[in-house]
């Protein structure tokens, strides 16, 4: 068997490998960010609005809009059932904005959490405690 004693002919591509794909990952983050992670998001949002829309049953309390509650044919009966569930419809529909407005918020914030970070970052790095540990440090 014959090994080969020489670990810095392995280490040398390893290391550019690696230093390649870092850099070239770092390259990728914000296009991929803002091409399909955003599109992944956004499609997540109109898909739990779409379940949500499907779980308050729009259709089937419209479709029901006019037939009396509990088989209570009489004119108290029907002013009940066409007001409760017109009740019912009004908040569903609220609940389903706000819920549409939580997500677009949620993608919105997602679109916004890199250039945040960065400025934050850099904010910390220029007039934060950073500057102050260095300058200590320094002397």
């Amino acid at each position: 068997m014959c090994y080969n004693i020489d670990v810095n002919s392995h280490l040398k591509p390893l290391g550019k490998y690696l230093l390649i794909d870092l850099l070239g990952s770092i390259a990728w983050f914000p296009v991929w960010w803002y091409t399909v992670g955003l599109k992944r998001q956004a499609v997540k949002a109109v898909r739990a609005l779409e379940y949500r829309y499907q779980a308050y049953g729009f259709r089937i309390w419209i479709r029901n809009f006019f037939v009396p509650m509990y088989g209570q044919y009489d004119f108290g009966g029907r002013a009940i059932s066409i007001l409760m569930r017109f009740v019912v419809l009004i908040g569903r529909g609220i609940a389903l904005v706000v819920e549409g407005l939580v997500l677009s918020l949620g993608v919105a914030v997602w679109a916004a959490a890199p250039t945040l970070f960065l400025v934050f970052a850099l904010t910390n790095l220029s007039k934060g405690l950073f500057m102050e540990q260095v300058k200590f440090l320094l002397g």
